[in-house]
Formats: C-alpha cells, structure tokens, sequence
C-alpha cells in the first residue's frame, strides 16, 4: 500500500504539535491546582513554630518570595534545557530525587506492555478468526468478566489467596527496591497481573473485531480462492488491516496502562514515582510535581506519537480516516 511520505511528515508533525500543546497546558494546570491547596512549602515545613520573620525568611530560601508566574516561568526555562530545579523538601536536585522511582515504575510498565501486547494480540485473533465457537464465547466472556473488576478488588482478591492464603507471592513492596525486584522478581507478578488484566480485556476485544471486520472482506475471500497460505494471509492480509484500528486504540490503553501502574504502587505500596507524587503533593513540593507531570507527559506523548506512526505504516488510510 502506497504510504505518501508528505502526509507522513505532516502527521508526525502534527502529533509533535498537539501534544506539546497538551502538555503545558497540563503543566499549567498542575501549577495552579497546586497553589489551591492550603499552604506552601514553607508552611508545610517549618509548621507554626516560626513568627512573621522567619516564615519571610523561609520563602525567601526556598525561593516562594517571587509571583506565582515568575517561579513557573523559571522551572519551564530550566525545564527545557533538563534542569528540573531544586526539591523545596530535601534540597536536592530534582533529577535525581525521582530518577530511581522512575525506573521502577518504568520497569513495571515494560513488563505489564511485553505481556500485555502479545497476550490481547493473541487472545484477539483467537476469537475474530472463530466468531461464535466456544473458543470465542470462552475469551469474550473472560475478558469483559475481568474488565468489570475494579483493580483494587482484583489486588485484594490476589493477595488475599496467593499471599496471605497459599503463601505463593509477597503481598507488598515494603522493604523493597529496584535491585530487590532485580534479584527477586516473583514482587513483580501480583503488581503487573493487575496492571495487564486493567487494560487487556478492552483491547482484546478491539482485536477480535477488527479480525472479523477484516475477514468479511471480498478481497480476503478471493485470496482464499486464489490459494493463499494461511500464514502469508494472516501476516501479510489480516493482520496489517485488523490491527490498525487497535493501533489507534493501544494510544488509550498506554495512557491506562500508565495510570494502571500508579494505582498499582498506590495499593502495592511500591517505592515507584506514584509514591514520589504523593510524597510531593504533601511536601507541596511543586519542582518534583511539575518534573514529574512532565516526564510522565513526554513519555505519553511519545508512545502515542509512535502508535500514530505505527498505525499509518500498517494502514495509511485508517490511520488517516482515524486520525483526521
């Protein structure tokens, strides 16, 4: 299929627009939802012990003596170059205060997506190429059985048998980090479970309609006639066409995915950047919650421009009816 390299360009434009857009307007908007929260830093710090003076003095140091915009403005210009400042709440640079709770998250993330993807794949095309059979009654129920399930429920369900009934698993991340996790990776298997059975299900589903929309069509019917191998038909016939629509779709399953994670280190109580959030929110730490909103944002965009990308390479033409 002819792939216009003009109207490839003008996508990845578009999508490097759109979400820079979107992500300083999120920043904004973290910004001043932060600055409605009762206190700041030097409250949060120095609690009521301090007179009129010291508190003066306190925002001063830490640099909250300046207009809201002048500090924003200052973080997005050091922001830009890397420089995600100084943590109002331990001094330290803030690169470094959420680079280790990054890669855990990141690790959890990478594990849930490399089984996440072949599983729905999988599981999709066993059901589209079957529509009706029991084989397709069995996944179709399954999957909207475990999509009705709140994640908490299902974590609490998990460790209730698997750790606390049978003593399989570790129920907790406490005490743990990434070298832990590196060197005992059975902490992994309740969290990623969790995060994959929140975001397979929908997915899946996508998968097996688009295997079926796909195999009505006349011009699979006459590679059938024509002799065709089953394998060379799935790869290079319904595969590329099923899958394009739920390349589209995998952009929303990324951003659940993402937010997945967060509630699994909320309920698991792993030391990734969802803890380093809450800390920060408390601390009203705002140069660790702005980093880590943008980090967090730049990586969405990324992965969802390369969805785009990925989807229009398979599919030009649903990728751009899709897209607009």
């Amino acid at each position: 299929m002819h792939r216009d390299p003009r109207s490839f360009g003008r996508l990845v434009a578009r999508r490097a627009v759109i979400g820079v857009g979107q992500l300083f307007v999120l920043l904004v908007l973290v910004f001043v939802l932060s600055l409605l929260l009762p206190g700041d830093a030097a409250d949060i710090q120095n609690n009521t012990f301090l007179g009129a003076a010291e508190r003066v003095r306190a925002r001063e140091l830490l640099g909250l003596d300046v207009s809201p915009v002048t500090r924003f403005l200052d973080w997005a210009g050091g922001a830009v170059t890397g420089d995600f400042g100084t943590s109002y709440a331990s001094g330290a640079d803030v690169g470094t205060v959420i680079a280790g709770p990054f890669l855990i998250t990141g690790l959890l993330a990478v594990v849930a997506s490399a089984i996440l993807l072949p599983v729905a794949v999988a599981a999709g095309f066993a059901a589209g190429l079957r529509p009706g059979s029991a084989r397709d009654r069995l996944i179709t129920s399954i999957s909207i059985g475990v999509d009705s399930v709140p994640d908490f429920v299902l974590a609490v369900l998990l460790v209730a048998f698997l750790s606390v009934h049978w003593d399989l698993l570790p129920a907790t991340f406490l005490g743990a980090d990434l070298n832990t996790l590196l060197d005992r990776p059975e902490y992994l298997v309740l969290p990623v479970t969790v995060t994959v059975v929140r975001v397979a299900a929908p997915l899946i589903r996508l998968v097996r309609a688009g295997v079926i929309d796909v195999m009505d069509q006349p011009y699979i019917a006459q590679a059938r006639r024509l002799g065709v191998a089953r394998g060379s038909l799935l790869a290079r016939h319904i595969a590329p066409n099923a899958l394009a629509p739920a390349m589209q779709e995998l952009g929303r399953t990324t951003d659940g995915l993402l937010s997945g994670v967060l509630i699994v280190e909320a309920v698991f109580a792993v030391p990734g950047i969802a803890s380093e959030l809450i800390g920060a929110i408390g601390n009203r730490d705002d140069p660790v919650i702005l980093a880590i909103v943008a980090v967090t944002g730049v990586i969405a965009v990324v992965i969802n421009t390369g969805i785009d990308i990925a989807g229009y390479w398979m599919n030009p033409r649903s990728a751009a009816a899709i897209r607009g």
